[in-house]
Formats: structure tokens, C-alpha cells, sequence
């Protein structure tokens, strides 16, 4: 009986070692996570500005007053030769095309015709103007003229070429996209294409307004 006992005693210990090793085998840590790669995003580019370069071709017309004013030792009227000051007032058209370099400068031509008024003095003026340009506002521009071109007038027989200047201004129906003018605007200014001081002291005085068209 004793030895049956003792058998039975080694029996459970001996299962009891066994399992033992067992739940020592199955209580093992658990392997440490590695860590995935970052998911590599693919590369935005950087956004590319595009800046509309600020130069253009526009046209424009309108209506223009001339005032002309000739003093000469001579003028010729029709009652015969006198002495003394004329003078002539006219309403015509003024047309215009240009081309602006970039947001401060500019180059013009014009045309101004004006057949309505006094009587036989029509005035014709051409000329070439280089527009230097100031933006007040992305609305509003201020700007000169300078430049060279023919004045022509029925009366006192004045055909004459020689240097004019101007100032004006134009408001842009659209705002200016980075200096760049698009559409319509409207524009004043004032103008002297002509002046000559020798045997005859002449003077061309317009006003013009108008409406012109940037592409």
C-alpha cells in the first residue's frame, strides 16, 4: 500500500513538472511589435504662379474740342491781309491705338479730326507718343504724353510738325490683374500737340474724352 502511494505521489509531481514546463513555454513574452515604415506620401509639387504679364494692345476713340490760337505779323482773312490775333474753336473726333510695354510705359499713336465749328478751320493733328504711365488705383490711372507729330489747319494755311505733350486719366472698368489692364476704360485729358514760336506763334489746345479697349 505504501509503495502504491508513493508511486501515485511521484506520478502527480512529475505530471505537475511537466506541465509546468509547458505553461512556462506558453507564458513567454510577446515579441515586441517593429514598427511599419511610414507610408511615404507622394510629393506635391509646389504650386506654380502664373503673374499675366502686363503688356497689351488697346484702341480707343472719342470726341475732342480744339481751340487754336494764331498771333502773326501777317493773317490772312478773307477781307484781305490784316494784323493781330485769330483764333478758331472745333469739335471732331481724336482715335488712338497703343501698346503698353509693362505697367509704367507705353507707346501711342493718334489721329484727331475736327470738322465741326468755325467756319474753314478744320484742324487734322498725327502723332507718336511715348505714355509714361501711374496706377492710383487698380482702377484708376494717371498718365503723360510726350512725343513728335503733324498739326494741319484750314485757316492761316498752319501745317506744321513738331513736339506735343499731354496729361490725362483712365478709369478701367475692370481692376488690373497684376498690373495687366483688361477691357474697358474711359479717359480725359488734355493735350498740346502743337506750339510754335517764330514768325507765326501758334497754339493747339484739345480737350479729349473717350472710351478705349484693352486685349
Amino acid at each position: 500500500m505504501k509503495k502504491v502511494l508513493i508511486s501515485i505521489v511521484a506520478t502527480a509531481a512529475l505530471a505537475t513538472l511537466v506541465n509546468a514546463g509547458k505553461n512556462k513555454d506558453m507564458a513567454t513574452e510577446p515579441p515586441i511589435p517593429v514598427p511599419l515604415a511610414p507610408e511615404i506620401a507622394p510629393k506635391t509639387p509646389a504650386p506654380t504662379t502664373t503673374s499675366t504679364p502686363p503688356l497689351g494692345l488697346y484702341i480707343g476713340g472719342g470726341f475732342t474740342y480744339a481751340h487754336t490760337e494764331c498771333e502773326c505779323d501777317e493773317l490772312q482773312t478773307t477781307d484781305g491781309v490784316t494784323t493781330g490775333e485769330s483764333t478758331g474753336d472745333t469739335y471732331g473726333i481724336n482715335l488712338r491705338a497703343g501698346y503698353d510695354f509693362n505697367q509704367f510705359i507705353g507707346v501711342e499713336a493718334r489721329y484727331i479730326y475736327t470738322p465741326w465749328g468755325d467756319e474753314d478751320k478744320t484742324l487734322k493733328h498725327y502723332g507718336l507718343y511715348l505714355k509714361p504711365t501711374y496706377g492710383v488705383t487698380d482702377n484708376i490711372d494717371v498718365y503723360g504724353l510726350v512725343g513728335y507729330g503733324k498739326t494741319e489747319c484750314d485757316y492761316q494755311d498752319i501745317d506744321e510738325k513738331g513736339f506735343g505733350w499731354g496729361v490725362g486719366a483712365e478709369y478701367l472698368v475692370n481692376k488690373k490683374d497684376k498690373g495687366a489692364k483688361k477691357g474697358w476704360g474711359i479717359y480725359a485729358e488734355y493735350s498740346q500737340p502743337l506750339r510754335k514760336d517764330d514768325d507765326k506763334d501758334i497754339k493747339t489746345n484739345l480737350g479729349s474724352v473717350g472710351v478705349s479697349f484693352h486685349y
